[in-house]
């Protein structure tokens, strides 16, 4: 596999990840949302306003979500065909539990949640969108099992080039559960700033009503909160995952030679050429943030030479991960703190305070992109950690296919982001066609 081959594969594949990973995290966070507003509905008219309107964007979402996972199946076969034969008895499963789960629980309670209110006693109807939550849930929970497998492949063993599954529930544990809660509150965070990027536009349109004002104070909570709790989760990942990763220790501190972790860098300017940094700002010792790590030698980048993944890459997309947690954490405060001054009310808000919660919401699209592509671009050149390269499990397709493999997926991909976002736009503005009502229900 050519050079040029394997990054055309990569940045394909990525690319549909990356897609697949963002409407999945926010149609997670949008179920158990509209979970939330069903279980007040009872209590509050605000919360049925709200949820009509929100279980729209709900199911705009969860068809952009389905339909960007079926371009990812088809490229594991595709772009690496021999993946299968190395990890087949882990992957398999793990995809098949997948689709399982989007078909039985999504597509069985999906319909009676979207067409079936009428039909249904206030309680049933509570309890069918828990269902759609739960099943969206254990969908995002294989496929965090599996990216989180081939991170580190724990409860396997490799015999002749294959692995074996010693203990599903080993599988099924490990970093599993972290990056699946990094998963959701990644879901609630999007979920959150949606929420208030959108009351925005609405209110700067029209008058609020009481839905608008009800999600913009859950929105602005859920946001902080879900920002404090996945940033304990990474952590949390990072203890698990840095000590049996060296190559990513070694480019995140970034240190050239083996020895004993010094000082880490707030910001440098890594150069892979000169084996060495060409700036450099340091920081704390490692040994006050990363006492795990540091307790051990680390593996010099250069001694990592062609198992070491892209040093500038996994650098810097760490440090902007960092960068926008904090950023997003203070405007996140701040729009509290006006909002308190405000008593919550959105026709209140200043033409900069609107524009600082559309940029929220693109702030938090751009922190999710980059903590999972840290996360991918990290392990390279890995398929599975510290086993199976991707060169070896890669495809043998001419160099002309995969670039009009790529551009076409550019386009597509580019033309349902548009698309989602004119709806989105359309239906914040407009809102939602009033429908007849049926024993006291919306």
């Amino acid at each position: 596999m050519t050079q040029t081959a394997w990054v055309l594969s990569l940045t394909q594949f990525y690319l549909s990840l990356g897609f697949m990973l963002l409407f999945l995290a926010l149609e997670l966070g949008l179920a158990w949302v509209l979970f939330g507003l069903r279980l007040r509905e009872r209590r509050s008219t605000a919360a049925r306003l709200a949820y009509r309107f929100w279980v729209r964007v709900f199911a705009l979402t969860l068809v952009l979500s389905f339909g960007a996972s079926l371009p990812l199946l088809l490229q594991i076969g595709t772009l690496w065909p021999r993946l299968m034969d190395r990890a087949g008895e882990v992957v398999g499963p793990l995809v098949a539990m997948a689709i399982l789960t989007t078909f039985v629980f999504k597509s069985c309670f999906l319909g009676a949640m979207l067409y079936g209110q009428r039909s249904l006693s206030d309680r049933a109807h509570t309890v069918v969108v828990g269902m759609v939550a739960v099943g969206t849930s254990l969908t995002a929970y294989w496929v965090s099992t599996l990216l989180a497998w081939m991170q580190w492949p724990v409860g396997t063993t490799l015999t002749e080039g294959h692995y074996e599954v010693t203990d599903w529930l080993t599988v099924l544990g490990g970093a599993s559960p972290w990056l699946f809660g990094i998963l959701c509150t990644g879901g609630l965070v999007l979920a959150g700033t949606l929420m208030l990027a959108v009351t925005a536009v609405r209110t700067d349109t029209r008058p609020s009503d009481e839905g608008d004002r009800s999600v913009y104070v859950a929105g602005l909570w859920l946001v902080l909160l879900a920002l404090v709790l996945q940033t304990v989760l990474v952590a949390r990942l990072g203890h698990v995952l840095l000590p049996v990763q060296p190559a990513r220790v070694a480019a995140v501190l970034p240190q050239w030679d083996t020895g004993t972790p010094g000082r880490i860098t707030l910001l440098a300017w890594p150069s892979s050429a000169d084996h060495r940094n060409a700036w450099a700002v340091e920081g704390p010792q490692a040994s006050d943030w990363l006492p795990s790590v540091s307790a051990h030698q680390v593996r010099g980048l250069k001694d990592l030479a062609g198992v070491r993944p892209p040093v500038w890459l996994t650098y810097m997309s760490a440090r902007l991960a960092v960068a926008l947690v904090v950023l997003l954490g203070a405007i996140a405060l701040w729009s509290l703190w006006r909002g308190w001054r405000l008593r919550f009310e959105p026709d209140g808000l200043a033409p900069l305070a609107r524009v600082r919660l559309r940029a929220l919401m693109w702030g938090a699209v751009l922190l999710q992109a980059v903590g999972w592509g840290h996360l991918m671009v990290g392990s390279l050149p890995y398929a599975v950690y510290g086993t199976v390269t991707l060169r070896e499990v890669g495809t043998l397709q001419n160099q002309e296919t995969l670039w009009g493999g790529l551009g076409l997926h550019v386009v597509v991909y580019a033309a349902l982001a548009v698309g989602f976002y004119q709806l989105l736009r359309h239906t914040s503005r407009f809102g939602v066609v009033p429908v007849a009502r049926h024993r006291g229900r919306a």
